[in-house]
């Protein structure tokens, strides 16, 4: 972020990054929206967004160990994480300066199969692992901040200047995340109880 020269939709005479009103996605493009070369800025957004899957693969392989054993929700929950994780991989190689319309729609795609996939876990927290509800709770209101944040998105999809608070949405969503995944991880490393699987 310290590294994007500037711009947003709403504004392209900006300077600097914006942290509510750039989209994650503005900052890995090779040229920011005011016009201005981005070439180390890009490619650090892009390692950025590709760590962040890895942190996304970490929650989903953490999370099914929080489920009962003999779980049904597990091999449904496994095959939806799995492509989000894939797709997710793609949103930031595609700049949308380069491949148009695709990126949003890899980015929608992501969304939708990690929505689905946070819906099992939630239920699956809910359901199977009493002592787990702080972590069902926050994930609850992870998605739905999430399905906010798509929501808006589509309702202003192909517009030249979305209002602010589209891409601001998709801050607090990625926050929540970023807490939901810290707090699985913790949960993870410090909870002993031979129950779980």
């Amino acid at each position: 972020m310290a590294l994007y020269p500037g711009g947003t939709f709403r504004d392209r005479s900006t300077v600097g990054a914006s942290f509510f009103g750039n989209f994650f996605c503005d900052l890995t493009q090779p040229v920011s929206l005011s016009g201005v070369a981005n070439p180390v800025g890009s490619r650090l957004a892009q390692c950025g967004m590709l760590f962040f899957a890895a942190a996304l693969w970490g929650l989903f392989w953490v999370l099914p160990q929080l489920f009962a054993r003999q779980s049904s929700i597990r091999p449904w929950f496994a095959r939806l994480s799995t492509a989000c994780v894939l797709t997710f991989l793609a949103v930031p190689l595609t700049p949308s300066e380069r491949f148009g319309a695709w990126h949003a729609r890899l980015s929608l795609l992501a969304g939708s199969l990690g929505i689905a996939a946070a819906v099992l876990a939630v239920w699956g927290l809910f359901t199977f692992e009493r002592r787990a509800r702080g972590l069902a709770l926050l994930g609850g209101l992870t998605l739905v901040a999430v399905a906010f944040a798509g929501a808006i998105f589509v309702a202003h999809f192909g517009e030249t200047a979305p209002p602010l608070l589209v891409p601001a949405a998709q801050k607090i969503a990625a926050l929540l995340l970023c807490l939901w995944i810290a707090a699985v991880a913790l949960w993870a490393l410090f909870d002993e109880d031979p129950r779980r699987a």
